[in-house]
């Protein structure tokens, strides 16, 4: 039956077959406009971090925890992962939470008044295979993203147990960050993942990136070999993701030796100078003729070493009837100043130093490394961050000088 404009009518309703069609494109794009809820799984490695502070450059193994734990180490992660996590709390009717029992999630999620799918774990001395299995787990149920508080090592454990396809995010808590995958901050973590939750689609626009981890082979040389371990995906948001640490930034033999010229020249006599991890202050050191930690955090006096591979309560009882200066290099293709790798240096060594006492080294290839050629400051302290941010001298040779701006992650 036609009318006689020749649209056709079903006599069971009365509807046109043409305004049928347009009602199931508009159910179409209903259905896939509609808001998702995600899901969001979350793996805490509690031990991670835990000996940066004591100056222990890791904790991989049960004897380093046991040392880390022994020299006063007190465990960051969850107390990270909390602040990444903060601004979600206003959005859960838009996301659902997948994670460990007790320390590896369940804890954090409670004190942020979520309630999550628990996957059973160890306990009481959580490890790697908990890691991988609790990745699995997730994997198979489907998560939107995997969140997870860690560093390097942590990173290496999740990448084996990964398919090709989940994205992954690391709130930084450990010790070694290298990699890519990192937010800036556990603020930063916390804005980007709002902001996909917000949008409320399953998926997100993701991007590639490097898992790297220290060659442990070569440190027990004295070197700094940064190695590729694959790649995953993560959001696709590089304001607020770090960039991989550069592994292979031509050495600056020029700038190196001038700074060593400047602080052979200028070291005070009655100072004391906390210098920090790296090739560069430890082959600056080497030319002054002291014999320096590669990966720890060294004290001098004038040029003579007073204290080797420190950790935070050794610095805090420095002696306080002498000026105090912090001689800090940066990493490389990050651009981190503060928080990755020197984390003995505390938020109240910082303060107690003051800004006006940083001075902080790198070499031009180093500086031309940095995508936004500016520093970034981690510490664990939001309002210190804040304090640092501004401009700062970056010494680069014996006379030249380079003004950066620093921002808190």
């Amino acid at each position: 039956m036609t009318n006689v404009s020749g649209l056709a009518y079903l006599p069971d309703n009365g509807r046109s077959v043409q305004k049928q069609r347009s009602e199931a494109v508009l159910r179409s794009l209903c259905n896939f406009t509609k808001i998702i809820q995600m899901k969001i799984g979350l793996i805490v490695n509690p031990i991670a971090g835990l000996g940066g502070k004591t100056g222990l450059k890791g904790t991989d193994g049960e004897k380093a925890i046991a040392e880390a734990l022994r020299l006063g180490g007190t465990k960051e992660s969850a107390k990270r992962a909390e602040q990444a996590l903060r601004p979600l709390k206003f959005l859960t009717d838009k996301f659902s939470t997948i994670t460990c029992t007790g320390e590896m999630g369940e804890y954090v999620c409670k004190n942020l008044g979520l309630t999550p799918t628990i996957i059973s774990v160890s306990t009481t001395n959580t490890t790697k295979s908990d890691t991988k299995n609790a990745v699995t787990k997730m994997v198979e149920q489907k998560v939107s993203l995997i969140l997870f508080a860690g560093g390097d090592g942590t990173a290496c454990d999740i990448l084996e147990s990964l398919d090709g396809n989940t994205p992954i995010l690391g709130i930084p808590t450990g010790v070694k960050m290298h990699s890519a995958l990192f937010g800036t901050s556990p603020s930063s973590v916390g804005v980007l993942v709002s902001q996909i939750v917000k949008d409320g689609y399953d998926s997100f626009p993701i991007r590639a990136a490097e898992v790297m981890d220290l060659d442990e082979n070569l440190r027990k040389h004295e070197l700094i070999q940064t190695k590729l371990v694959g790649y995953v995906n993560i959001p696709d948001n590089q304001l607020l993701t770090q960039n991989p640490k550069n592994h292979a930034i031509p050495t600056d033999d020029q700038s190196i030796e001038g700074l060593s010229q400047f602080f052979k020249k200028n070291l005070r006599q009655d100072a004391i100078y906390i210098v920090g991890p790296g090739k560069t202050t430890y082959t600056i050191l080497k030319k002054i003729g002291i014999t320096g930690t590669l990966l720890g955090v060294d004290v001098i006096k004038g040029k003579t070493l007073i204290s080797h591979d420190v950790n935070e309560h050794q610095l805090e009882a420095l002696p306080t009837n002498s000026p105090i200066y912090i001689i800090s290099g940066i990493i490389g293709g990050q651009g981190f100043l503060f928080g990755r790798g020197n984390q003995q240096i505390t938020p109240k060594i910082i303060r107690r130093v003051s800004k006006k006492n940083i001075l902080v080294i790198a070499t031009p290839a180093k500086i031309h490394s940095l995508q936004e050629q500016s520093l970034l400051v981690d510490t664990g302290d939001k309002k210190l961050d804040h304090e640092l941010a501004g401009y700062i001298k970056v010494r680069t040779n014996k006379h030249n000088t380079h003004v950066m701006r620093i921002k808190a992650a």
